[in-house]
């Protein structure tokens, strides 16, 4: 049994994907960012999330495009935007997430929920008046995309990290959250200590120990499926 094996095996607390998603409202609400001490060793998210993932991962491994999608917590429901195509080198996600309650036109006492999707109706839902909430929330929790691989000249595969473009970009959108779809999944979470000027980086800086050491973000790492753990205390 590897060190890796090990670890994974113990007893690592393990914070559940409906926790992380609390946190990240509450601290999206205040406009704040986590402290370092107080970021998850270890993150449990649901099949539904997988689910994305393994979409975008799949359609990125046939033509070499970027992927990328949103995800939203909109009035009680995580909402997953479409998978946005790019290039083989930049993606850009979008997304609007809309909620309306409406007068039911049949029902006496009820409200028609309508949840919309870049102006497409996703989903509705009747409901009893007294269930309508007195004040709707929208908020954007975070944003994943995906690198292509790429085959070494001696015929090995190999996928890019984190770009110093991805992490301007995190910074610069005061988003807390980012993630990168590999052969494997990356999250990153920026603390209160993660500077807000990078525009000095270059890619050749970002790798996973300056990430945590020198712009004290949180770095994590799973496996298709699996708990995503940060990086500093587990290690292949």
């Amino acid at each position: 049994m590897g060190l890796v094996d090990f670890l994974k095996g113990s007893k690592i607390p393990t914070t559940s994907f409906t926790k992380f998603r609390n946190r990240l409202i509450k601290l999206r609400s205040s406009g704040i960012y986590p402290y370092d001490f107080n970021l998850p060793k270890a993150i449990s998210f649901s099949y539904d999330f997988w689910k994305e993932v393994k979409r975008a991962y799949k359609y990125t491994y046939k033509d070499g495009l970027e992927r990328a999608f949103s995800v939203f917590w909109a009035d009680g429901e995580i909402i997953f935007t479409e998978v946005k195509t790019g290039s083989s080198k930049m993606v850009r996600s979008g997304g609007s997430i809309e909620v309306k309650y409406s007068h039911h036109p049949t029902k006496k006492g009820y409200a028609r929920k309508e949840l919309y999707l870049d102006q497409k109706l996703l989903k509705k839902a009747d409901l009893y008046h007294t269930k309508v909430p007195k004040k709707l929330e929208v908020q954007y929790l975070f944003n994943i995309h995906t690198h292509p691989r790429h085959i070494s000249k001696s015929k090995k595969e190999y996928y890019n990290f984190f770009s110093a473009q991805d992490i301007k970009s995190l910074i610069s959108s005061k988003a807390i959250v980012t993630g990168l779809i590999t052969d494997k999944v990356w999250l990153l979470i920026r603390t209160d200590k993660t500077p807000r000027d990078v525009n000095y980086l270059l890619d050749s800086q970002v790798t996973p120990n300056y990430l945590e050491n020198d712009l004290h973000m949180g770095l994590y790492k799973a496996d298709f499926g699996k708990k995503i753990y940060r990086y500093k205390y587990v290690r292949e």
